[in-house]
């Protein structure tokens, strides 16, 4: 199931991107600052086009513009080249129709994606996100997250060049990396973890956890070859399972506080992984989830050792050392901005998610509000 994507993978395969992705109406979905760095306009055929109207954290009405741009183009292949916002928007390009009313209904899951024989490669610049070999692309609609989850989302090939990520600066580098993490961990207590999707995991956090407890402040190229590679195992294991609360729970600290999506994530491991583990030593959590719980939790011990304070601490720390604030003042954000109201809406817009469903252990909406506000340094009462 999850390796329904051609792999391309290794230090200078971008080389070959003109073989793999040759097509005369190329629509390529990407941002000037990575044409430029890629060199990707040198070998670009005379028919393709070029769509670079998006910013990060994607739109839906940005989604659609690519649509448009696909169907005006009549595109044979779809080109993603980028970070994990490019490469959503190129995945919407390719399943989402133009017409953003029939759009609403795919996103709604009514009505299937497009499947009209358009190719789709991606080649990602970063390496974290996954959405290289995922069926699932992620969109904004305001700021609610709203997601593509069909087969048809996913990439015929994925151009997989390390070499890519080493100019990322180390927000960007170790946010990734996160992000990764975060997908790893999630699968792993995951009520739809599978066999396959445990070995995904366990294999990218055997190749993460060393860089992000070794590393300077940024990769050697060994270290961000295997970032790579982890970036791609989670992704793996997250399109079998899926992400859990960690996942559902960042996606309003991005979109009202302006917290970088990974370091979003690996925040909220550090309150949720505490509550995972003692569930997993609680004998009233029912069998499926027990299970699922304790296995996390003896792979992440094995894998991520503990202070001791536990494996939350240890992530906290793992995020202190990558320059991430843990606390009030996350992502940059005014402060004064974050009030109670506040609060209960990421609350709110996160437990909504149907992401949350995945997690072995049913959440308290209190108990998630505390940490949250504990996360955020909030001096705020709970509101009748």
């Amino acid at each position: 199931m999850a390796e329904r994507v051609s792999l391309v993978t290794g230090r200078g395969v971008f080389a070959e991107l003109p073989r793999l992705a040759s097509a005369s109406r190329t629509l390529v979905v990407t941002s000037r600052g990575t044409m430029q760095r890629t060199g990707l306009g040198r070998w670009l055929p005379a028919g393709a086009e070029v769509f670079t109207e998006f910013r990060p954290n994607p739109t839906v009405c940005q989604a659609v513009s690519a649509a448009c741009a696909r169907d005006a183009l009549d595109a044979e292949l779809v080109l993603g080249v980028g970070g994990g916002s490019a490469l959503d928007v190129a995945k919407a390009a390719r399943a989402l129709p133009a017409d953003p009313a029939a759009a609403d209904e795919v996103i709604a899951a009514r009505l299937a994606p497009r499947r009209d024989g358009t190719r789709l490669v991606l080649v990602p610049t970063t390496a974290g996100t996954g959405s290289e070999v995922t069926r699932f692309a992620t969109l904004y609609r305001g700021s609610r997250k709203v997601s593509l989850d069909a087969d048809g989302v996913q990439a015929d090939t994925a151009v997989i060049d390390p070499a890519l990520t080493d100019s990322c600066p180390p927000r960007l580098t170790w946010s990734c990396a996160f992000d990764a993490l975060a997908h790893a961990v999630e699968s792993l207590w995951s009520l739809r973890s599978t066999a396959l999707s445990r070995h995904y995991a366990e294999t990218a956090l055997a190749r993460l956890v060393p860089v992000l407890f070794n590393a300077g402040d940024l990769p050697t190229e060994q270290e961000r070859d295997r970032l790579s590679e982890a970036g791609t195992l989670a992704g793996h294991a997250i399109d079998i399972t899926r992400t859990t609360a960690a996942h559902a729970l960042a996606y309003p600290l991005t979109a009202h506080l302006g917290v970088p999506h990974g370091f979003a994530c690996a925040l909220n491991l550090v309150w949720l992984v505490p509550i995972v583990e003692r569930a997993a030593a609680d004998s009233t959590v029912d069998g499926r989830g027990a299970e699922a719980a304790g296995t996390a939790i003896d792979t992440l011990r094995r894998l991520l050792g503990g202070n001791a304070g536990g494996l939350g601490e240890t992530i906290r720390t793992l995020l202190a050392r990558r320059g991430m604030p843990t606390g009030r003042g996350t992502g940059g954000t005014n402060p004064g901005l974050v009030g109670p109201g506040l609060v209960d809406l990421v609350v709110a817009e996160g437990l909504s998610s149907n992401r949350v469903s995945g997690m072995p252990i049913r959440l308290d909406p209190e108990q998630v509000r505390e940490s949250i506000v504990e996360l955020l340094g909030v001096a705020c009462a709970t509101t009748g």
